[in-house]
């Protein structure tokens, strides 16, 4: 799995919801950031 950048608040994990007020974008639940599920998974045990 990876990491991408949340769509919803462009990575900062805060949503601007008007010109003075703000709030902890809950997409990504402030982290700015999303698990990427459909990433390709690396095989890392040991061969």
């Amino acid at each position: 799995m990876g990491l991408k950048r949340c769509s919803h608040c462009g990575g900062s994990g805060v949503l601007r919801m008007g010109s003075n007020s703000f709030r902890t974008c809950l997409e990504c639940l402030g982290q700015g950031s999303l698990v990427d599920h459909g990433a390709a998974r690396r095989d890392i045990s040991a061969a």
